[in-house]
């Protein structure tokens, strides 16, 4: 896969603040914060996770599962560009594409004005707006990506 090995670094610290043991609120496991159901799905579908146990805690199984389903993710999508790729992987597929259909278009700002996603209270009492949330995403990733650009070889 050519793509920018940064931006995988970039997406675990924005995932897990590159913590293995993670669990979030959500239930999202490991690195790359796989939900429970995508993570079994993921060990089906590709041998190449299947060379070890299912553990999502793995950070071999995770950041495999991760790139792999970060390429699917990109392969699957009507509109080209780890922007979009990410905010898959954060939102879901199909919530994108109906977002993406809904614009008529690939720009990203027309598709921003198609989010329409749950707000969520938390526990503490505020709101988490899912579409910000989504949103924030892929910014989020390059953002923390760019430190780590120097250390990936061309």
């Amino acid at each position: 896969m050519s793509a920018p090995v940064h931006f995988f670094m970039g997406q675990i610290e924005q995932e897990s603040s590159c913590d293995e043991s993670a669990t979030a609120f959500d239930g999202g496991m490991g690195l790359g914060q796989f939900m429970p159901q995508t993570a079994k799905q993921m060990h089906t579908k590709y041998k190449e996770l299947q060379e070890f146990d299912f553990n999502p805690y793995d950070p071999r199984w995770n950041i495999r599962a991760m790139i792999l389903y970060d390429k699917e993710l990109y392969d699957n999508l009507p509109c080209v560009g780890w922007y979009f790729a990410f905010r898959a992987y954060n939102g879901g597929l199909g919530s994108l594409k109906k977002e993406i259909a809904s614009a008529h278009s690939c720009n990203k700002t027309e598709v921003e004005k198609c989010c329409k996603r749950k707000i969520i209270k938390l526990k503490n009492g505020s709101l988490l707006d899912m579409c910000r949330v989504n949103i924030e995403y892929p910014k989020l990733i390059l953002k923390r990506s760019k430190k780590y650009e120097p250390y990936v070889h061309h």
